[in-house]
């Protein structure tokens, strides 16, 4: 997990929540380098030396947006969460699908800053979330109860296909919903998830050969 950085004291938690709320605009909109801190106290409509009552410098308010974010994103009550740990995988593919669009809608901001730390960063805040990911796959996959994975053949390793089958999803709507490409499968949201869902399971040879 991105390591929240203590603020330089104390101050209200209204301005920490414009403060944050503008940045995360700015940095979309402009990149991290386009935008100065003179920028955000303006969008947020605080002082400049406010911003520096919470942050010794304008990277660390970018790394606390991403701590922020990513704290939620992972909360038990979020879509993807639920669907990974209460269900069954592969019996919850669609589930998976439908999840991973709710994401996509509900967190734009994150991934658009995880565009924008792997473009001006080198992914340097967000590296060892993704190299941690195949742990939280796998006490998804536990905690689910593993009740359906009798069904999986057994060359294929489990986790790795869980996290390929959520992964292609985001993918798919990351596309539709960020980038803008609207139906680029030529398929409404409903009818690409099933459709994932079947070559998931099926393949896409006839007789499954």
């Amino acid at each position: 997990m991105i390591k929240t950085l203590k603020t330089k004291k104390a101050a209200p938690a209204a301005n920490l929540d414009r403060i944050l709320a503008a940045a995360s605009d700015l940095f979309i909109r402009k990149g991290f380098h386009g935008t100065s801190t003179r920028d955000i106290a303006a969008q947020a409509g605080v002082s400049l030396g406010n911003i520096y009552n919470y942050f010794g410098t304008k990277e660390e308010v970018f790394v606390s947006l991403l701590a922020k974010y990513e704290k939620e994103y992972f909360s038990p009550g979020q879509p993807l969460i639920k669907a990974l740990s209460t269900t069954a995988f592969p019996d919850n593919i669609e589930e998976l699908g439908f999840a991973s669009r709710e994401m996509v809608e509900k967190f734009s901001a994150y991934i658009l800053l995880i565009y924008v730390d792997v473009v001006e960063f080198e992914a340097k805040h967000v590296n060892k979330m993704f190299a941690r990911m195949r742990q939280g796959y796998a006490a998804a996959l536990k905690a689910g109860g593993g009740r359906a994975l009798g069904r999986i053949a057994p060359d294929i390793d489990p986790v790795a296909a869980l996290m390929m089958v959520t992964w292609n999803y985001f993918n798919y709507f990351i596309m539709e919903k960020l980038f803008k490409v609207k139906g680029h499968y030529g398929l409404a949201d409903a009818e690409a998830v099933k459709l994932f869902a079947r070559v998931f399971k099926r393949g896409i040879l006839a007789g499954g050969k």
